[in-house]
């Protein structure tokens, strides 16, 4: 009994970041849905360039709205050179990204950078945080973090050696997309320990102009910006719609790091419900191949984020 009382009372003291967490997953609910819709007319790499200026343009958009244009060159040195450096991470994670999806199956890739970010992430945190994410480093708390881990490193193996799963025998799409979540994982952990007293819409907004930068680089290099005139209006106007919710989910996201008593495994397992959401109604109600496997890694990952959410709140 005093276990579920401790566990409710520290539910409810940190409602206010768990709201902006679930916020978030909406965002990211809507971001996937456009994305799709956007993506049928362009390469990934024209699709990225128009949609991190689109997100540059929201997240200035939602600086006005919140009175923080001032906000964002006041910055300090330090400031600068971490967001300097998150831009820099959120790059090599968008071109390895889009590096991965051109050599792998979506049935394998999609699961497997799901459980990756949260693995690589709540790893990082776990190095960096342990006290905090294992509430005070309780030997319980411990058994169950690493548990979860465990768990989301099983489901990463099993999507790389199941061949219903990962039919291709060149695993280089691996590598790639352990780059991108890797880094992704230290953008939010930077995030969380050293801009947490920066406003999450500046952040946003500094970080996607170096993403836009490299983007539009790529494209003139590869010549695929050629691509933009064919690109109809409709697609543009699904891409500048999902830039908005990628934006909005961002913006969220780094405000629930930024409350000083937040959990990162909790916000993550909560955002990272988006997958196991998509997937389950893929299952239940599309005609969607390998159901079984599909449902293992399924039960790997919602356990893993099930333990280490106990490791942080019990």
């Amino acid at each position: 009994m005093s276990l579920l009382f401790s566990t409710k009372k520290s539910i409810l003291s940190n409602v206010e970041y768990i709201l902006f967490a679930f916020l978030a997953l909406l965002a990211s609910a809507g971001n996937t849905i456009f994305n799709r819709l956007g993506a049928n007319h362009a390469s990934a790499l024209t699709n990225a360039t128009i949609k991190s200026f689109f997100i540059v343009i929201a997240c200035f958009l939602i600086s006005l709205v919140f009175g923080h244009v001032p906000t964002l060159y006041s910055l300090s040195l330090e400031q600068w050179l971490w967001i300097l450096l998150i831009g820099v991470l959120t790059s090599i994670d968008w071109l390895f990204y889009f590096l991965a999806i051109k050599r792998s199956h979506l049935e394998a890739f999609a699961p497997f950078c799901a459980a990756g970010i949260l693995f690589a992430s709540n790893t990082l945190f776990s190095i960096f945080t342990f006290m905090s994410v294992t509430n005070g480093g309780k030997p319980l708390n411990i058994i169950f973090y690493f548990l979860g881990l465990a768990s989301l490193l099983a489901s990463l193996i099993f999507i790389i050696f199941n061949r219903k799963i990962n039919p291709s025998t060149k695993w280089l799409w691996v590598l790639f997309a352990a780059i991108s979540t890797i880094s992704f994982a230290f953008v939010l952990l930077i995030v969380k320990l050293k801009l947490s007293d920066v406003p999450a819409d500046v952040i946003s907004y500094h970080q996607m102009t170096i993403v836009f930068v490299t983007m539009l680089i790529s494209s003139l290099v590869t010549k695929s910006i050629t691509e933009l005139v064919k690109i109809r209006w409709l697609d543009h106007l699904y891409i500048f719609i999902g830039a908005l919710f990628n934006a909005l989910m961002m913006v969220c996201r780094y405000t629930a790091f930024s409350y000083a008593n937040s959990e990162p495994a909790i916000i993550n397992v909560i955002i990272g419900l988006d997958f196991i959401i998509v997937s389950v109604v893929t299952i239940l109600f599309f005609k969607a191949k390998n159901k079984l496997q599909m449902l293992i890694i399924i039960i790997l990952v919602a356990s893993g984020m099930a333990l280490d959410v106990l490791a942080g709140l019990i």
